[in-house]
């Protein structure tokens, strides 16, 4: 189920703090109350939106802002833990989320 926020358009300034509204493998994934990642990255580059790492369970994004991540999503309706999310699609590094 798609909601009807707009979705966030990872070139520009992140708010720390809000809700935002992108899709994964078709589906709505919301990204709660985003906070700027301080830590360790890899090198390689990636366009804004882009995953950069799953770090110690952390979802680390690529944003105009710099790197941020988030505690909890919402994927497809369902409210979980960002470990529970990595943990279910191992495969999120490098992938690019839609603006």
């Amino acid at each position: 189920m798609i909601c009807t926020n707009q979705y966030f358009n990872f070139e520009n300034e992140v708010h720390m703090g809000e809700d935002l509204y992108t899709t994964y493998q078709g589906k709505e994934l919301v990204l709660k109350e985003v906070y700027r990642y301080f830590g360790p990255v890899t090198m390689q580059y990636l366009p804004y939106g882009g995953i950069q790492s799953v770090f110690n369970y952390q979802l680390i994004i690529t944003t105009k802002s710099g790197f941020i991540t988030t505690d909890f999503v919402i994927y497809d309706g369902q409210e979980m833990p960002v470990k529970e999310f990595i943990e279910k699609f191992p495969d999120l590094v490098n992938e690019v989320l839609p603006s």
